[in-house]
C-alpha cells in the first residue's frame, strides 16, 4: 500500500481522535473533522493523537490478528492446524519465506507504518502544544515508545527499511531503505528519551510507562550484541515486579457473551509490564476493517479463535512439546490436549472433555504419541467453546519472567554463568512451577540453560522467534543446540505493494 495513502488516512483518522472507549481501557474523544492545523493545541487534543497510535497497534493488521502469524513464522513453536488454514497464513507456517505479495505480512507492514505516522505527527505537534508541560511530555514520550515498538518489529522482520520521523502528507514523499544499523540507532534514541519522560510504576491502563520503554530499550541492545548496556537497562526493572503464583493468570482476561460475563481475568498484573488492551463486548464480532477505529468499534483480539479448536489455523510444533521437562507443570499450563476437560471455569466446576473427534486440529507429537493439540495460553476455553468468540484477552508483551530470563542471557554473555542461574531459577521457583534448579558451569550451559527456560516459559508468546535470530546469528545453532527452524529466512522481503509504489527500494 502507498504510504502517503496511508499516511493521508492516517492524518484524518487522528484527526476524528479515534481508539476504544472503555472504563479501563484509553479513553477516548471525538471531533467534528478538525484539520492538524487547527488540532492538536492543547494535551487534550495530543492525547487523542497518541491513542490513534495504540489503535493501530491492537488492530487486525498488528496484534488483533496478522502481528502474531508473521512471529510464528520464523518461531519453532508452532505448525500449522491444518488443510482448513488460508494460503497466506499457510505460506507463513509452511514455507522458509513468504513470497512478497503475501497479504498477511503485507498487513503487518502497513499496520507498522500507519503507527509510526501517527506517532510521528505527535512528536511533530508536541512542541506547540504549552496548556500542560507535564502532560505533554508524557504524551510525547508515549509516542516515541510507541514509535520505536513499531520500528523494532520493522527491523527485526525485513531489516533495511524506510525510517520516517517525521510527518509526510506530500505526495510521492518516499524514503528508500534506511541500513538496520541506522534503524536500531532510532530505537534507541527513541526509548532512552521515552524512558526520561514516562512515569515510572506498574502500568494498570495499557498505556507505556518508563519500565516498558526499558524492557523494550533492553531487547534492543541484546539484538545489538550490547549485552552491558542491556543488562544496566534491564536492571531498572529489576524487583519492582513479581511472578504472579498461578502461571495461568499471565494469559486470561475478560470474556463475556451477551450480558453475561464468564470472567474478568487477571490483567495489568503484578507481573505484567506492558500489554496491548483487548476488550470482550459479548457480541462474538472483530473489526474486520482491521482499524479498530471510532468510539464504538470492536476491540477484540482473534488469538483465541486461530489458536483453538474450531477454526485450528495454530497448533504446537512437535519442538516446543517435546522441549518441557517431564513433571514441568507449564506444559499443562500452556497446552490442551484430547482427554484434558475445557470449560471448568478455572478448576470450579466439572466442565467438558475435549475429544480428537471434537477438536478440528492437525494432530502433533509428544514423547512419540500422536495426538491433538492446541495452545491454552490465551484461550476462552475455560470458559466458552462458542464457536466463533473473538476475545478480550490482553496480550502480554512484557512480562517480568522474560526480564529475569534476559538478564540472564546477559550473565551468561558477559562470563558469570552462576548469576545467569540465579535469575533462571527465579522463574523456575514460581509457586505453581516449581522446578528443580539448574547450575551451569560455564559460558555455553549457562546460554544452554536460558535457551531452555526461555523456550519453555515463553512458548507462544511471539518471543522465541526474535531469540533464535539473535543466536543463529551468534552460531548457537548447531553449536549449542540443534536449529528448531532449519533454513528460515533471516528477513522478510519488502512487500509488493510496497516495491511497487516506492521508487526508491527495488
Amino acid at each position: 500500500m502507498r504510504r502517503n495513502i496511508n499516511i493521508a488516512i492516517a492524518v484524518i483518522i487522528i484527526g476524528t481522535a479515534i481508539v476504544i472507549a472503555c472504563n479501563k481501557r484509553l479513553n477516548t474523544f471525538d471531533q467534528n473533522n478538525p484539520t492538524t492545523d487547527s488540532y492538536f493545541k492543547t494535551a487534550a487534543e495530543l492525547r487523542n493523537g497518541v491513542n490513534a497510535a495504540y489503535s493501530s497497534m491492537r488492530a487486525g493488521n498488528l496484534a488483533g490478528r496478522e502481528w502474531f502469524f508473521t512471529h510464528d513464522m520464523r518461531g519453532g513453536e508452532t505448525s500449522p492446524g491444518g488443510a482448513q488454514l488460508e494460503a497466506p497464513r499457510a505460506e507463513l507456517l509452511k514455507q522458509p519465506s513468504p513470497a512478497p505479495s503475501n497479504s498477511v505480512m503485507s498487513s503487518v507492514w502497513s499496520g507498522t507504518y500507519q503507527m509510526i505516522s501517527r506517532a510521528n505527527l505527535v512528536i511533530s505537534k508536541g512542541p506547540g502544544v504549552k496548556d500542560d508541560p507535564a502532560a505533554r511530555d508524557i504524551i510525547v514520550g508515549e509516542a516515541k515508545f510507541l514509535r520505536a515498538w513499531a520500528y523494532f518489529e520493522l527491523v527485526t522482520m525485513w531489516g533495511d527499511v524506510p525510517l520516517y520521523t517525521t510527518p509526510d502528507t506530500t505526495t510521492g514523499g518516499f524514503k528508500a531503505k534506511s541500513p538496520a544499523a541506522d534503524v536500531y540507532a532510532q530505537i534507541t534514541a527513541d526509548l532512552t528519551d521515552a524512558a526520561a519522560k514516562l512515569p515510572t510504576g506498574h502500568s494498570t491502563d495499557g498505556r507505556a510507562t518508563s519500565d516498558a520503554a526499558n524492557f523494550l530499550l533492553g531487547k534492543t541492545l541484546m539484538q545489538k550484541g550490547d549485552y552491558a548496556g542491556a543488562k544496566t537497562a534491564l536492571l531498572n526493572l529489576y524487583g519492582k515486579y513479581n511472578l504472579v503464583d498461578n502461571f495461568l493468570d499471565n494469559y486470561d482476561g475478560d470474556v463475556k457473551l451477551g450480558d453475561k460475563v464468564y470472567t474478568t481475568g487477571h490483567e495489568f498484573n503484578p507481573e505484567s509490564i506492558f500489554e496491548i488492551v483487548f476488550f470482550d463486548k459479548g457480541d462474538d464480532n472483530f473489526n474486520w476493517g482491521y482499524t479498530g477505529e471510532g468510539a464504538t468499534a470492536e476491540g477484540s483480539t482473534m488469538r483465541s479463535q486461530e489458536y483453538g479448536i474450531v477454526w485450528g489455523n495454530v497448533i504446537p510444533s512437535d519442538a516446543i512439546l517435546n522441549e518441557f521437562e517431564a513433571g514441568d507443570p507449564r506444559y499443562k499450563f500452556t497446552f490442551y490436549e484430547s482427554g484434558d476437560s475445557i470449560l471448568t471455569a478455572r478448576s470450579t466446576q466439572a466442565g467438558k472433555v475435549l475429544t480428537e473427534g471434537g477438536m478440528n486440529v492437525a494432530q502433533s507429537k509428544h514423547n512419540g504419541v500422536a495426538q491433538k493439540r492446541v495452545y491454552r495460553k490465551y484461550s476462552v476455553l475455560d470458559w466458552t467453546d462458542d464457536g466463533f468468540h473473538p476475545d478480550g484477552i490482553n496480550q502480554r508483551i512484557m512480562r517480568y519472567a522474560e526480564v529475569l530470563l534476559m538478564l540472564a542471557e546477559c550473565e551468561a554473555e558477559v562470563g558469570t554463568p552462576a548469576k545467569a542461574a540465579s535469575y533462571i531459577n527465579e522463574v523456575r521457583a514460581r509457586a505453581s512451577v516449581h522446578m528443580p534448579a539448574v547450575a551451569p558451569a560455564n559460558h555455553d550451559d549457562a546460554m544452554k540453560a536460558v535457551m531452555h527456560e526461555k523456550a519453555v516459559e515463553m512458548a507462544g508468546e511471539e518471543v522465541n522467534n526474535i531469540d533464535m535470530l539473535r543466536w543463529r546469528k551468534k552460531g548457537y545453532y548447531p553449536s549449542l543446540r540443534p536449529d528448531p527452524k532449519p533454513g528460515q529466512v533471516a528477513a522478510f522481503p519488502i512487500p509488493s505493494n510496497e516495491t511497487s509504489a516506492n521508487p526508491l527500494i527495488k
